[in-house]
């Protein structure tokens, strides 16, 4: 299923940094509120005509993006 992402927040620690001078540096380039990027997500037919469903009704759900990659080297 194709999907948009769009930007929200910066968060550290579950808590958002956007106002922070870090949060403030971050957002300078694309990486700030409403930037729309293009993505893809592999879901089973059930679980796409759920979402589809909910999105109808204005439910959105919120992610986070995480590069496994990145984690590991933080472990």
């Amino acid at each position: 299923m194709k999907i948009k992402l769009v930007f929200e927040d910066w968060k550290k620690n579950g808590k958002s940094i956007y106002n922070t001078e870090e949060g403030i540096e971050l957002s300078i380039r694309n990486f700030h509120s409403g930037t729309i990027f293009d993505g893809k997500i592999n879901l089973s037919p059930d679980d796409e005509k759920e979402l589809k469903e909910a999105m109808k009704n204005k439910n959105f759900p919120s992610f986070y993006l995480i590069c496994p990659d990145i984690t590991k080297e933080n472990e």
